[in-house]
């Protein structure tokens, strides 16, 4: 499984980006981010929940997961992802804060 990952937007709309292949991350993390796929039911997600109108300075993101039966990308904003998404959007922005910095 592999997890693309961006966010943008902000008072400085400053862009970062993450690529996760499961396989290759320590295995707790990997767990991790197939749980909160699962309590998101990622799969079933709208491929964008983005609200009617724009929120000035709100982050947005974009989710890629790819697996070798399905594959599907979410785009959402701070204010418009569903509660369930948000401990996804937090674990991976953790992770690619992380990965930056090495």
């Amino acid at each position: 499984m592999r997890i693309l990952f961006e966010r943008s937007g902000g008072f400085a709309n400053i862009r970062f980006a993450g690529d996760f292949d499961l396989d290759d991350l320590p295995a707790d993390q990997a767990e991790l981010l197939k749980e909160l796929l699962a309590q998101a039911d990622f799969p079933s997600l709208p491929d964008q929940m983005l609200g009617k109108s724009p929120v000035p300075d709100q982050f947005n993101y974009s989710v890629t997961v790819e697996t070798e039966s399905w594959h599907h990308t979410v785009i959402t904003g701070d204010h418009s992802a569903p509660e369930n998404l948000r401990p996804l959007l937090q674990k991976l922005t953790e992770l690619t804060r992380s990965k930056g910095r090495k």
